[in-house]
């Protein structure tokens, strides 16, 4: 053999032996993942392809061609990439393209009742949350919370600033896998029995007096008497009206006709006269008498929708309501653009009110008397006729007395609606004389 022929194969045992010696100290490397390596020269298969297109395998074993017949082909090894996870302390960090929290929306009604005093909370696992009051007995709270995880939720409706316990709701409540959920807790899931403070047998929320001075309670007529077109929606309104009464600890009396019922000494035992959706002519000239000496001594006025359809021959009765009704477009829906969103009946609302119902033109526009609480945007509607100054809910002080009115109110589903529930208690209180 030449000098040439033995250095060059004593160069490739030597490059032959450092890639497997390379391969075994990183197989022993205890820092990183374990990737398997060959294992060594002896026990090294390799595949060839026979001419026949068969595969055989050839083995490089210690004697019978060694590493000296070896002149072509290098065996380059394959590289595994190697995942490492990512850990901070000890622990896998979440996947950030996972959902791992839920806006978690809890709509609660709780039992019918009134008190600048009351608080709803909600304690479910280390989450403590204070609900807000929507409007009428409607409270809400709303908290980003783990998504599917269970904890026991305990839902406390209380009084005096939560001194004392009117009702808890508790049970198991399990977030779901997705990132917005609604949870309703209704009024008749509360236990109000067993809180008793002072051990009488009457519960907290049953007391007399509880959160309100009994004495001092409003009281207010719903006169809905009507001469011409009668409203269908009528007793769904004054259903509402009396449920929102209560939550407002508020007494209230029907009267479906005037007679026996507007003179001087009835209505002076009443703080405020709804006119629900009443129209024509429905008092005769003592009763109109009665009634404008009821509101010179003080007394409340709140017109529902069709109250401006009333009594088109008294002008005392058309300077009280605002402006007299017009026409109106087909029902549909409308947007409304709050002016005052300080006033009782509109704080709970934002810049802008959509809803569904029949939306009255006047014969004048009222906004030079009254002070305007919601205003008509006609080009969210069809049929409007006032054009772009289109007043259609205000209140003002008249001749000794207070007045609010609202063109809401056309449908039955106008009274199931939280905002609009709110916008009428609102109503309903200044009306009765009852501050913020």
């Amino acid at each position: 053999m030449s000098l040439l022929t033995t250095i060059h194969t004593r160069c490739m045992i030597a490059l032959v032996s450092s890639v497997f010696f390379v391969a075994g100290c990183s197989s022993s490397d205890s820092g990183s993942s374990v990737v398997d390596s060959p294992s060594p020269v002896e026990d090294v298969v390799t595949s060839t392809n026979n001419l026949d297109g068969s595969a055989s395998d050839t083995t490089d074993a210690g004697t019978g061609g060694g590493l000296d017949d070896v002149t072509d082909g290098v065996v380059t090894p394959t590289t595994v990439p190697v995942v490492e996870e990512t850990s901070t302390g000890g622990q896998s960090v979440p996947d950030p393209l996972v959902q791992n929290l839920a806006v978690v929306d809890f709509d609660i009604t709780v039992p019918a009742y009134m008190s600048d005093a009351l608080q709803v909370r909600v304690v479910w696992g280390d989450f403590d949350v204070m609900a807000q009051w929507v409007g009428d007995e409607y409270w809400s709270a709303i908290a980003d919370f783990p998504t599917n995880t269970e904890h026991p939720l305990v839902v406390t409706f209380s009084d005096d600033n939560g001194e004392t316990t009117l009702g808890t709701v508790e049970q198991s409540f399990k977030t779901g896998s997705g990132d917005m959920e609604v949870f309703t807790v209704t009024a008749d899931q509360f236990d109000t029995d067993r809180w008793d403070k002072d051990g009488d047998g009457i519960s907290n929320l049953d007391e007399p007096g509880s959160g309100t001075d009994s004495s001092e309670t409003p009281r207010v007529l719903l006169f809905s008497e009507t001469r011409d077109y009668r409203h269908e929606s009528i007793e769904t309104a004054l259903t509402a009206i009396e449920a929102l009464s209560v939550s407002a600890a508020i007494d209230t009396i029907r009267a479906a006709d005037s007679a026996g019922i507007f003179t001087a000494a009835n209505l002076a035992s009443y703080d405020a006269v709804i006119w629900v959706l009443t129209s024509g002519d429905v008092l005769d000239d003592n009763e109109q008498a009665a009634f404008e000496q009821y509101i010179q001594s003080g007394g409340g006025y709140a017109g529902i929708h069709a109250a401006s359809d009333t009594e088109y021959e008294w002008p005392w009765y058309g300077r009280l309501v605002g402006a007299w009704f017009e026409s109106h477009p087909e029902i549909q829906s409308a947007t409304m653009d709050v002016e005052n969103s300080t006033h009782q009946s509109t704080a709970h609302l934002s810049v802008r009110w959509t809803r569904t119902d029949e939306w009255y033109d006047y014969k004048s526009n009222p906004r030079a008397q009254v002070n305007v609480l919601l205003s008509l945007d006609e080009e969210s509607y069809t049929g409007g006729a006032m054009g772009d100054d289109h007043p259609i809910a205000w209140y003002h002080d008249f001749d000794g007395g207070r007045a609010w009115y609202t063109g809401g109110g056309h449908t039955d589903a106008s009274y199931a609606e939280p905002d609009f529930r709110a916008h009428l208690l609102g109503g309903l209180r200044y009306a009765a004389g009852i501050e913020n």
